[in-house]
């Protein structure tokens, strides 16, 4: 493979010519000692390739950290890893060595830090976390994720009215440096948390916010990375302590032996807990608002809601910062597969395999935002990043109860003829309640869960900016009796279904423990017994339970088996 790719971007040694000369960082030394002598002293190093084109860039995000990706050059970042492989493929690069004179600035103190003009020591990060929530009781709890492989907490700060209490509302995730090295969003997420918090009673836009949601902040996911000498942001790396990209290594369909980091195992077990109906991760390296998918170039099925919520987050920023600020690819926003493939990327595991929705920021093209410029990038993004999170306000929301109790249904909340690749969502199993974000426009929604009638809404409209209520209660199938004889039986049994039950029936027999003894299929037809034997098992009282496999009714009997008979 890497003779393929290597051939494919060797074509490109003109491009490259001209690239390193328009950096002035040209250093290719023979052997890739270069390479080696930065990742020993750096645990890491960044180089820039010329633009291979979108199938050999597929390949090469396949092996190696993309930094970022214009079009005409290409940065990925080298560890301890990957190094040795990317100097045996002999592509032509361009090494960009650390620069002292630009490293990051520090805070003296947590009151310098929550100026956000300044970066904070790890230790100002863990004070400035517990303060916000001493501060601001009523507003805001802090909660942990989990730890880093070194030891260090991944926060989470809860915002809303009622912090303390798990109410039944849509909850939002906001995230930031799953790569280490890429800062701005860390400061702009501690900011953000402090202006929910604080304005609630003074600003409308946040009342609201605090009221109908439950926010969640993560400022920085991989604490490792971006304190990587200890306490104090120096060169700090985009992967994790061993060496491992956070964003590349979530499950994921296309790439089954992806061993899933400690830290993103923290991860995906917060956010199963939480359920959340809409989050999104802040990068940088770019400047661009990205949707899923990552992996695959066909089109997540609510790709019309994506294309809004990203260009309504481009667009408000277009209002508040300079004119050439987040204008890459489409004016600011791309799906991800047209700008280059990945595979295990946690946007696409949210969205997918939690039937989430996640978008990624990239916020800047530098990765590490000057502290003098962290005040530019706030004003620029804020007011969209709050935007952002009222659009878990939208949609269709609301309850799915058992029609008989009144008790709370889990259900597949589905629309035919449009949702595929996961993109159904579900009513959660304790409340009932559910959120369906969804472009503007009239649905037919159906409700579907095991042991019930399945509910279509018909005509249901969405209509932008507002959410449309749908309560639905769902009415239990009827449970009818099957026969079964003789009574009691050695163990060859017969089996008379209820007069519409046909076609194919599974059955389940358990014991009065409820431990699963036997399942088997039928083809059945009416009037037709089904025999079988339960010869195998021991004496006693059994509970066989029948399902049409073709509408979900069932029907249940005993019988007890006595061997002694025979």
């Amino acid at each position: 493979m890497f003779d393929r790719i290597g051939k494919v971007l060797g074509t490109a040694l003109t491009l490259f010519l001209t690239l390193a000369s328009l950096t002035g960082r040209a250093q290719v030394v023979a052997g890739g000692k270069d390479i080696l002598e930065v990742v020993d002293k750096y645990k890491q190093a960044e180089v820039v390739i010329a633009y291979p084109g979108f199938n050999a860039m597929t390949l090469l995000a396949k092996d190696f950290s993309v930094s970022s990706c214009d079009g005409k050059k290409v940065v990925l970042s080298l560890t301890p890893l990957t190094d040795t492989i990317f100097i045996k493929m002999n592509i032509p690069y361009t090494l960009i060595i650390p620069d002292a004179s630009k490293s990051v600035y520090s805070a003296s103190s947590v009151a310098e830090a929550m100026q956000w003009h300044s970066y904070p020591t790890y230790p100002q990060y863990d004070s400035i976390m517990h303060l916000l929530a001493k501060t601001y009781p009523n507003r805001c709890i802090l909660d942990t994720i989990g730890y880093s492989i070194k030891g260090k907490v991944i926060y989470a700060l809860k915002i809303s009215d009622n912090p303390s209490l798990d109410e039944d509302k849509p909850e939002v995730f906001l995230t930031a440096s799953i790569h280490g090295d890429e800062l701005g969003g860390f400061v702009l997420m501690m900011r953000l948390a402090e202006e929910l918090a604080s304005k609630g009673g003074s600003d409308d836009l946040i009342a609201l916010i605090n009221q109908g949601l439950e926010v969640w902040i993560n400022p920085v996911s991989n604490p490792d990375g971006t304190y990587t000498d200890g306490n104090v942001i120096t060169y700090p790396t985009r992967t994790n302590s061993n060496n491992v990209d956070l964003n590349r290594t979530y499950p994921d369909p296309q790439d089954p032996l992806i061993t899933v980091p400690f830290e993103n195992k923290e991860m995906i077990g917060f956010m199963k807990k939480h359920n959340f109906t809409l989050s999104v991760n802040f990068h940088a390296g770019s400047e661009v608002v990205n949707y899923p998918w990552d992996r695959w170039r066909r089109l997540h099925p609510d790709n019309d809601w994506f294309y809004g919520v990203s260009r309504r987050y481009a667009d408000t920023v277009h209002l508040h910062s300079d004119p050439d600020y987040l204008t890459f690819m489409d004016n600011g926003i791309t799906n991800g597969a047209v700008w280059y493939i990945i595979y295990g990327g946690r946007q696409d595991y949210v969205t997918y395999t939690l039937h989430g929705r996640e978008v990624t920021v990239e916020l800047d093209d530098t990765k590490q935002t000057p502290a003098s410029e962290l005040e530019t990038l706030w004003n620029s993004n804020h007011r969209s990043m709050l935007r952002y999170i009222t659009e878990a306000l939208t949609g269709v929301k609301g309850f799915v109860t058992n029609s008989l109790t009144s008790l709370p249904v889990e259900a597949e909340v589905y629309i035919s003829d449009h949702d595929a690749d996961s993109s159904e969502v579900y009513s959660d199993a304790k409340t009932g309640s559910y959120n369906r974000l969804l472009a503007p426009g009239t649905w037919n929604i159906e409700f579907i869960a095991d042991g019930y009638d399945s509910y279509v809404a018909e005509n249901v409209i969405v209509t932008s900016g507002d959410v449309t209520r749908l309560d639905v209660t769902l009415k239990p199938k009827t449970i009818k009796k099957i026969f079964i004889w003789p009574v009691p039986s050695s163990g060859d049994i017969k089996i008379l279904l209820p007069d519409d039950f046909a076609g194919e029936v599974q059955f389940t027999i358990t014991s009065l423990s409820g431990e699963t003894v036997k399942v088997f299929n039928n083809s059945c037809t009416y009037g037709t017994p089904v025999t079988t034997s339960l010869r195998e098992l021991s004496d006693g009282t059994y509970i066989i339970r029948a399902r049409d496999l073709s509408n979900n009714s069932t029907s249940t009997g005993k019988i007890s088996v006595v061997k002694a008979l025979q």
